[in-house]
């Protein structure tokens, strides 16, 4: 089953699914800042473009290009910023 989820005024969409017990999402985001909590673990990999990241109480925000991971602990906010289109790949717990 796939679920179609759009924050932010449409401007971050990601398409969810589940498979195997296992939930992930495939999503894209146009150039901006936004933030988001997360409820359990995500690994996040970039598939295209540069995602800046912010996870809970950083000061600095670190840069993630194409093919590169990072991971937002359960329950912790986080902030993302794109200068352009880029899109992700998002495995939950």
């Amino acid at each position: 089953m796939y679920k179609l989820r759009k924050y932010h005024g449409n401007r971050v969409q990601s398409l969810t699914y589940e498979k195997n017990g296992r939930a992930g999402s495939v999503g894209i985001m146009d150039a901006g800042e936004y933030e988001f909590g997360a409820v359990e673990k995500e690994t996040m990999t970039v598939c295209e473009g540069e995602i800046m990241v912010k996870i809970g109480d950083e000061t600095e925000w670190k840069k993630y290009g194409k093919g590169e991971t990072f991971v937002v602990p359960e329950h912790a906010n986080f902030k993302l910023k794109t200068e352009d289109i880029s899109t992700y790949y998002c495995v939950y717990g």
